[in-house]
Parts: structure tokens; sequence; C-alpha cells
């Protein structure tokens, strides 16, 4: 199985986008375009417009190259092949415009399966999970991962956010040589650094953790709906 490209559509399947809504906000001294597709019932993106802001504002000068920050829901297909809370993108297009972006995706909780089996790399992501809030459970056939909302949040609002443009800074120091010479193993430990250094100067400071910002008037009013924002819609 692979993801299917379409005839005539050299963009890449998670620049596919539906209806998206797009905003602008000014982070530091730039103004970064957020673009963000509607999910369907059951799924979620498990942080705001406003908290991804209040993150990417507490470290601006992180991310004075960055163009987009993209909210997208994955096809089935895609969260079956390739599974990921978010991704670093470093030329994204969107309605002819190109530049790096940090895409976010669309979650559902409850439980997920690991294999028994697991390397250094999935060892350590499961302590992460756990730091993160989630409960993982060894069983006969593997691990069980009970992801809640909170949980989530923390994942993607704490880590996967600040661990995405951990690859950013990491591409832009880097020449053209220096990056392809970058296992991914290598690229990935730096991503994580960054995400843990950046994560403990934003605790220190005071800037996390912070309570959801879902303000529903100020969403409804940007064309934003809340429920793409909550895991359960009798909360709205």
């Amino acid at each position: 199985m692979k993801i299917p490209e379409r005839a005539g559509d050299e963009r890449v399947f998670f620049e596919r986008l539906k209806d998206p809504v797009v905003l602008t906000r000014r982070i530091g001294e730039r103004d970064i375009r957020f673009i963000v597709e509607p999910t369907p019932p059951r799924y979620f993106y498990p942080c705001s417009v406003d908290d991804a802001c209040r993150v990417l504002g507490a470290i601006a000068t992180s991310v004075r190259d960055l163009e987009f920050v993209v909210f997208r829901h994955p096809s089935s297909k895609q969260r079956l092949l390739r599974p990921v809370w978010g991704r670093a993108v470093f030329w994204y297009e969107f309605r002819k415009q190109h530049g790096a972006a940090v895409i976010i995706e669309s979650q559902r909780p409850g439980m997920v399966r690991w294999n028994r089996s697991q390397g250094p790399d999935g060892r350590a992501e499961l302590d992460r999970l756990r730091a993160d809030g989630h409960r993982v459970e060894r069983t006969r056939r593997g691990y069980e991962v009970h992801q809640t909302p909170e949980s989530m949040r923390n994942t993607v609002l704490f880590r996967t956010l600040l661990h995405e443009v951990g690859h950013h800074v990491d591409f832009d120091r880097s020449d053209v040589e220096t990056w392809k010479g970058k296992n991914s193993r290598v690229k990935e430990d730096y991503a994580h650094r960054f995400a843990g250094m950046a994560v403990a100067y934003l605790s220190n400071e005071g800037h996390v953790p912070f309570p959801p910002l879902l303000d529903h008037e100020s969403m409804r009013h940007e064309g934003l709906d809340p429920a793409w924002f909550v895991a359960d819609p009798q909360v709205l």
C-alpha cells in the first residue's frame, strides 16, 4: 500500500487541503500564516491556534524563517501508513506561495497498540509519552498507550511543535552538504534535544504549562469551529 498521488497535481499529499481557513498572526517580528483544515467528527487538533501562537511567540527568534503552521486532517490511509503527531517541511506550497512549515495533524483519543519488540528509539519514545501523561501499559503482546485529550495536548504543544521547530533550526544552521550528510538518527536527536531544552527554558520562565486557549467567540469570528479543537463536542 502507498499513499496515492493525483494525476496532474504535483503537490505532496500533505499540501492538499480541503476548505482550509487561513489566518495571519504576528509572531515576534514577522507574520506567520496559520492554515486550518476542518476535522470530521471524533477527530480534533490537540492544541489551538492561540496555544501554538503563545508557544511560538516565546521562542520567536527560533521561528524567524517559518512561513506556515498547518493544521491538517490526514486520510485514513495516510494515518495508517504514516502516522505522526507533526511534520517539519522545509519547502511547503500553499496557493502558489512557498516557505518553511510546521504541520500539526489531527488525532483521535483512545488506545494505540505498539509492538512488543522495541529498539532504543521506540523505548525512548514510550518514556517521552509517559512523561507527557499518557498511560503506557505493557501486555503479553506489546504496549498499550492510552491517550487522553490532556496528554495529547502535552505531546503536541509542549513537545512536537518544539521538535519540528528544532528540525528547522537544524536545517537553517547547516549548509547543503552538511545537511545531506546527516542521517535521520542525528537529525532526530538534535530535534529532541532542542525540544527538551526549549520546554525547560519556557518552564523556567513561566511560559508553560498553561490551560487551553479556546475563545469560542473569537474562533468563530475568524471562521474556526471550536469543535475542531476539542475531543468531545459536548464541552461546547
